[in-house]
């Protein structure tokens, strides 16, 4: 993956982008990726799929991001830069802006934000 490159999984994933908002903060962590990093876009929202989680609030408050695109180093590298310059909610802060889990479709980011989500 290159710096500034964009990849988009699927139509669905493009449907998802086009059909909701998304929270500024998230786009500004989005941005910042794949301005920095590049990045694949595997998950934005879909309406039979993300009723009750942070994919389908509106504004869309969460995407996810192919973590297999980066050498295990640099996605290391990635989700600590953004944990480390971004604070979900400061009254959980045991809550992630990046997580990197498996959540039954594969290892991939979470990129997530909350109201209360602020820079370091």
């Amino acid at each position: 993956m290159k710096p500034g490159e964009i990849i988009i999984k699927d139509i669905n994933v493009l449907t998802g982008l086009f059909e909701r908002r998304f929270d500024s903060l998230l786009v500004q962590i989005i941005l910042y990726i794949a301005k920095n990093y590049g990045l694949r876009m595997s998950e934005s929202h879909r309406k039979k799929l993300h009723r009750n989680d942070l994919h389908g609030t509106q504004p869309v408050r969460a995407i996810d991001l192919s973590h297999w695109v980066y050498d295990s180093d640099t996605a290391a590298k990635l989700s600590n830069e953004i944990n480390n310059t971004w604070i979900y909610d400061p009254d959980r802060p045991e809550k992630l802006v990046s997580l990197v889990h498996n959540a039954g479709t594969g290892i991939h980011f979470h990129i997530q934000v909350h109201p209360n989500t602020r820079r370091r």
